[in-house]
């Protein structure tokens, strides 16, 4: 378990580590800066939320039967897509106040963080061996 939280800290990392140049490149391209800023805050966000919503489910579908478990996954798996369309549907009516391309940008966070995930991890174990 302890691992796992680990891990899960290193994934949420990867999120920002991912955004802070998707944030920047946005800031210089967008013609509207704010809103592009604040799409790929609000992607970032809900990308480490929904890493957050698979640690935790996982953890409990791990404690269940295989049919319960296979049901508990694909509901969770549901909520999760729900969420990012929801996110995703806000921004494409609210575009002037938060950017749907920035939002995209920030949700492929969690897509991305899971290819990073082993360099943070080196990362975080050669900041720790220095410091």
């Amino acid at each position: 378990m302890r691992e796992a939280k680990k891990i899960l800290k290193e994934m949420i990392i990867g999120v920002f580590i991912w955004s802070l140049p998707v944030l920047v490149m946005l800031a210089f391209i967008a013609e509207n800066k704010p809103a592009a800023v604040c799409g790929v805050l609000a992607g970032a966000f809900t990308a480490a939320g929904i890493i957050y919503h698979m640690y935790k489910h996982l953890d409990i579908a791990l404690d269940m039967d295989p049919e319960n478990a296979r049901k508990h996954t694909l509901k969770s798996a549901f909520q999760r897509t729900f969420i990012m369309v929801a996110v995703l549907m806000v921004s494409m009516i609210w575009y002037s106040y938060v950017h749907p391309i920035g939002v995209v940008l920030g949700l492929m966070g969690v897509k991305m963080t899971a290819y990073m995930q082993p360099y943070v991890h080196r990362f975080i174990a050669s900041v720790k061996r220095v410091g």
